[in-house]
């Protein structure tokens, strides 16, 4: 049950630090050594660029606000979701598309997804719906004043609490059956929807970060 504080529900605080693919400088595939030997290994293997890129601004943003720079950091559960070995109460999840890598951080489980909002909805986005969602959530896409952005915060809602709960798309989702005992919140930023799960209301924070490999990474106690 969620826990009351002044009447009200208390909220998560949920920080997403956010990297734009396309901000990347020309020369970042010489500077792997800014990521844990995993990610470098993920860029190497993958050929679409945009990939590539998405993986390594996981990788830096792993680096620069959670101090991860070895693979021995992180240990992922049975469904591959990853967390910090060094369990010190901080929980992350991580997202990306063709256009933007995200870092959500906070104290307690989360899961967070991404999504470019479409330049239009037609029948990709709703046969991608289709399978996560009821028939009237699908409706509601179909019929709302801006679908398109509708789909990108349906989808990502969908995600981010499949994240959460640690199952991502093993768990039986089709037909818009999900965990539950999920809160989500979604907000827009930089044309892309970024949704965030947690048990309670999540409270995000969005921070922008950039590449900047001749500064040391901040300590990762000041996102906290």
């Amino acid at each position: 049950m969620a826990e009351a504080m002044g009447g009200g529900i208390r909220e998560v605080p949920v920080t997403c630090h956010v990297l734009g693919l396309d901000d990347l400088p020309q020369d970042w595939m010489d500077r792997l050594s800014l990521v844990a030997p995993r990610y470098q290994g993920l860029v190497r293997a993958i050929r679409p660029e945009m990939a590539r890129r998405a993986e390594f601004a996981a990788g830096f943003l792993l680096r620069q606000v959670l101090g991860v720079r070895e693979d021995g950091d992180l240990v992922r559960g049975e469904f591959g979701k990853p967390s910090l070995a060094r369990g010190d109460g901080s929980a992350f999840s991580l997202s990306h598309d063709d256009g933007m890598a995200v870092l959500a951080v906070a104290n307690e489980p989360i899961g967070v997804d991404v999504e470019e909002i479409p330049a239009s909805y037609g029948d990709p986005q709703r046969s991608a719906l289709r399978y996560v969602l009821t028939p009237e959530e699908l409706a509601a896409v179909d019929g709302g004043d801006d679908p398109a952005l509708a789909f990108a915060r349906a989808w990502t809602q969908v995600e981010s609490v499949l994240k959460a709960d640690g199952h991502g798309f093993a768990y039986p989702v089709r037909g818009g059956r999900l965990p539950g005992g999920w809160e989500v919140s979604s907000e827009t930023y930089g044309g892309h929807v970024i949704s965030c799960a947690a048990r309670r209301p999540p409270r995000v924070v969005i921070v922008p970060h950039a590449l900047s490999p001749d500064a040391p990474p901040p300590d990762p106690g000041a996102w906290a």
